[in-house]
């Protein structure tokens, strides 16, 4: 021990080496099952073995005589079929997906063939169109799993901690011989720690939670509701006291803003929600110049247009779904009350189109598809109305070349799905990439980066989409059509893609923050909605969204920094100020926008006694985790470890026979020395 303290290392450092920057699955739940991975509370300790072919994973299930293992698969093998083999072989304790450079080939998708198919707009009829025509052909459903074991992501910034595993452990000591022959001890085992508090279901995680906070004197939840902020942006700032919107009279763009992914930090959602979201944010910016805005201010076809960004939406539609309810409980975007300075509420019945926007690379073919809901377009007049606007899309297409879907086939999983199960006299279409099923080859992956949809034409051809939804939007409001020299500004959509998909500390975001971005260089901000408690809006993404819509739609106010964020504007519930760009060299500045948040939380969580079992809102719960830790180090074979703990016991008790012999016989064995004569 003292010469341990000498060198300054723990036994612990010199048994075990620790693996950084892992990725962790972890667990959720919604009415009526668990999905997702726990390791047990003390960690899981399995053998490493390396499966990257058929017959090295028919190996393990047939041979491997050193049960239980820690499997380390390459991207391309960490797919459904192969996982679940693995699990109901009872042979292994966890996993490891080791991460390239390269994206993986082929296509990779853990969501459903047919994402959120329980909780959308086709229950009864055309609910089996997507079985025989799948959105998502690519699904294979690994993300709804449940999994008894831990599953862990090593990513392609710690690739040297893949050399580790790989070389210095696998190939050095666990490598069955070129015979099949099973490699002898020692062997690189590895703990995995990645323990759930959550179990079963939320209905059962919510009580047990209510339970522990009673009864437990150090309280804690075993669940979150999944939930964050819905940003919107009235173009138009409009007060109650002008009296109450027309119905029929507001056009809504919308975007996603969420993906999913089975690992913690790892869902960047580059098609899945970047693209759409960086379409939206230049539709915001081109309807809020000057001269757009005054003309659609002073036109009679609409009372506003509102720009919209939903969140949650890959869990059942959590964002829309809990917009639709507010709007239906006259709560959307606040509850009325005495403040003279206050929005008008707006309902269901005020929407006059709803146009959303989907994933829109270009995936090597630049059509872009119009589709909309059969069910509703049997209505007549609704079904004109949506021409319409298909009609006005393809007159301003300009380089694009947009297509209709034939009006029989479905909509594709999109948020207007929620307002139209509760309204279906709502006129709206979805534009998005894809005629049939997804040209997104990683919907709702982790592969789902820029390395996904990086093209030299991907800027102009999302700025070709945002010219040709404002300028429709423009006709639609003013009955005019869009100076051919209004054009999306191309330099925002390619920062705005850079701070989404490469750099979330880029310099427009630290202009935005003020110099205060707080992540590190190159971090790229995970698209996933994440658990609801806390200020969502302090989220890394949606504060910085926020802040960047603000930017693109707000005015600025000649006032200072206090101002600005002070007590004047804090009644006023119509505009908000935002203050950015302060640096050592700048003061800052102070825009004034229409800006707000409002809440992503299903309406499940808020109502009282709610019905578990009807389906009706989601009920998404994440489960609460202390740590994530994966550490590997050499363990010997049972033998030798009885042999060593036996011959230590033996040891022992030989130690303890002959110091109480030695304290009885002292007299004898150690003799009074005879005294020494003094002279």
């Amino acid at each position: 021990m003292f010469l341990i303290g000498v060198n300054g290392d723990r036994i612990t450092e010199k048994i075990y080496h620790k693996i950084e920057g892992g990725f962790s699955c972890f667990r959720r739940l919604n009415a009526t099952h668990q999905i997702g991975c726990s390791s047990s509370s003390s960690g899981d300790v399995g053998v490493v073995h390396f499966i990257d072919n058929e017959k090295s994973l028919n190996w393990l299930i047939d041979v491997g005589p050193h049960a239980p293992y820690v499997v380390m698969l390459p991207p391309n093998f960490f797919k459904r079929n192969n996982v679940l083999r693995l699990k109901y072989s009872n042979k292994i304790s966890g996993i490891l997906v080791l991460n390239g450079t390269d994206a993986p080939t082929g296509s990779i998708s853990n969501d459903l063939s047919c994402p959120n198919k329980y909780s959308g707009l086709y229950q009864d009829e055309l609910s089996s169109y997507c079985d025989s025509k799948p959105w998502n052909p690519n699904g294979d459903g690994l993300l709804f799993e449940d999994l008894d074991f831990p599953v862990f992501f090593i990513n392609e910034n710690r690739v040297n901690e893949s050399s580790v595993l790989l070389d210095d452990c696998y190939y050095k000591f666990n490598e069955p011989s070129s015979e099949g022959n099973p490699p002898s001890y020692p062997l690189c085992s590895v703990e995995l720690k990645a323990f759930m508090w959550a179990s079963v279901d939320t209905p059962t995680c919510l009580r047990r939670g209510r339970l522990n906070m009673l009864f437990n004197p150090q309280p804690s939840e075993y669940c979150d509701p999944l939930g964050s902020v819905n940003i919107y942006a009235p173009l138009l700032a409009q007060n109650k006291s002008e009296g109450p919107i027309n119905n029929d009279s507001v056009i809504f763009i919308s975007a996603r803003m969420d993906s999913a992914s089975m690992f913690d930090g790892m869902s960047t959602g580059a098609d899945t929600a970047i693209t759409g979201m960086a379409t939206l944010i230049a539709v915001t910016e081109m309807l809020n110049r000057n001269e757009v805005r005054d003309d659609i201010a002073s036109a009679d076809e609409v009372d506003n247009i509102v720009l919209v960004l939903l969140n949650g939406e890959s869990f059942d539609y959590i964002g829309s779904s809990r917009m639709v309810y507010d709007m239906m409980n006259q709560k959307f975007p606040f509850p009325l009350s005495d403040n003279p300075s206050q929005s008008p509420l707006l309902s269901l019945e005020h929407i006059k189109y709803w146009i959303e926007l989907g994933s829109l690379a270009d995936h090597g073919d630049s059509t872009v598809y119009l589709h909309s809901d059969p069910i509703s377009t049997n209505d007549s007049f609704i079904d004109a109305q949506v021409s319409e606007v298909m009609d006005k899309l393809i007159k301003n297409q300009g380089n694009l070349r947009l297509e209709k879907v034939d009006k029989s086939v479905p909509l594709p999983p999109a948020s207007l799905q929620s307002f139209l199960k509760k309204d279906p006299s709502i006129p709206g279409l979805l534009i998005s990439n894809h005629k049939e099923a997804f040209t997104n080859k990683f919907y709702n992956n982790e592969w789902d980066t820029y390395r996904s949809i990086d093209s030299e034409k991907l800027v102009q051809h999302l700025a070709d989409v945002a010219r040709t939804v404002s300028a429709t939007a423009y006709e639609l409001a003013t009955s005019k059509s869009l100076d051919d020299t209004i054009v999306a500004n191309q330099t925002l959509i390619r920062d705005t893609l850079e701070c989404y998909l490469s750099n979330g500390n880029c310099t427009l975001f630290n202009w935005l923050l003020n110099g205060k971005s707080g992540v590190p260089t190159n971090t790229i901000l995970p698209t996933y909605v994440g658990v609801s408690h806390g200020d969502n809006a302090y989220k890394p993404l949606p504060i910085r969204t926020r802040y960047l819509m603000a930017y693109v739609s707000g005015q600025q106010v000649s006032v200072n920094k206090t101002e600005c964020t002070g007590s004047t504007y804090n009644g006023n519930e119509i505009y908000q100020n935002y203050w950015m760009g302060e640096s050592e060299e700048e003061n800052g500045t102070c825009f004034q926008s229409t800006v707000k948040a409002s809440n992503a939380v299903s309406p499940a969580f808020i109502i009282e006694d709610y019905d578990w079992s009807s389906g009706e809102y989601p009920s998404w719960t994440e489960s609460r985790w202390e740590t994530f830790s994966t550490r590997i180090f050499l363990q010997a074979s049972t033998t030798q470890e009885v042999t060593v703990f036996v011959t230590g016991l033996i040891v022992f008790l030989l130690s303890i026979v002959i110091t109480y012999w030695t304290s009885v016989k002292v007299d004898v064995i150690f003799r009074n020395s005879p005294e020494i004569a003094v002279c």
